[in-house]
This record gives C-alpha cells, sequence and structure tokens, in this order.
C-alpha cells in the first residue's frame, strides 16, 4: 500500500470525534486525532474553555512535548518564565521538560488546539480529572507524566 492508498483509506473513514466534559464545569476537551491514528507521532486535542476554566498550574512533561494554538478567544500562556496573551492563530510550544501552563482569566470562552508529539494517548487523564479528589491527584498526575515544579523540591 503506497502513503496515498493509506491517506485516501483513513479520510475515506467517517472522523469520530470522542468529546470529553471535564467536569460540571462545561469544558470539554476533543480527540481530534489519538497516536493510533497517527502512527504514534502525535495526538491533537481541541480545548473548549468556559468562562470559568482556569487551567493547569505550571507544569512539565519529560516524555512529550505540546504545542498550543489558539483558535477562538484569549488565553494566558506561561513559558517558564513570564506569562503572555495568546489570541487567535498565535501559538506556543513547550518541548519535553520545558515548564508551562494555559490559563484564562477573562470573562469569555477561548478554544484552543494541544498537539503532543510524540503522540500520548490522554483521554484516560482528562476524563480522570473531572471526578479524581485530591488527596489523588497526585497519583493521577504522575502516572500520566504531568510533573509539577513545586511538588519537585
Amino acid at each position: 500500500m503506497t502513503d496515498t492508498q493509506s491517506i485516501r483509506r483513513y479520510r475515506e473513514q467517517p472522523q469520530q470525534i470522542r468529546t470529553i466534559r471535564l467536569g460540571d464545569s462545561g469544558s470539554t476537551i476533543e480527540v481530534l486525532a489519538d497516536p493510533d491514528q497517527t502512527s504514534g507521532n502525535m495526538s491533537l486535542y481541541r480545548w473548549c474553555m468556559v468562562p470559568s476554566s482556569t487551567g493547569p498550574a505550571p507544569h512539565f512533561h519529560t516524555t512529550f512535548s505540546e504545542t498550543f494554538i489558539v483558535e477562538e478567544g484569549e488565553v494566558d500562556y506561561f513559558d517558564g518564565l513570564a506569562w503572555r496573551t495568546l489570541r487567535p492563530g498565535d501559538t506556543a510550544h513547550a518541548a519535553a521538560g520545558d515548564v508551562h501552563a494555559v490559563r484564562k482569566e477573562r470573562g469569555e470562552g477561548a478554544t484552543l488546539l494541544m498537539a503532543l508529539s510524540p503522540g500520548v494517548p490522554r483521554e484516560e487523564y482528562f476524563a480522570a480529572l473531572a471526578t479524581t479528589d485530591e488527596r489523588d491527584l497526585s497519583r493521577l498526575h504522575a502516572a500520566h507524566d504531568n510533573h509539577f515544579p513545586d511538588d519537585e523540591r
């Protein structure tokens, strides 16, 4: 099978987007491409943040990089040194090991794409965030390669 045939076969299959609700807040994560669909090269998610969404504290990953592309609204991105505002079309990248964070402090929603490379199946992690109680969060984060600099001391 040639690469063209592989691409054609994939396009002929209807795209099924899985939506993960992040608790009762109304924010969601859409799974646009998982590692199985990209031969493990990347994962692609769409994070639809409602006005009350805040985002994670500064953290890093040891096994994958993360790229953020804002589609709608505005978010603040922390690059390990300073916060900056990202607007539609803006991109930010955190290589593996780079401390980063995303937050939203404005009163409107925002939508951003998150591309992870290599591909990492994060669906279970995103779904568990909504239901895991506070005492089990550190275990959940560690199991899914989320590390917080303040916890590393």
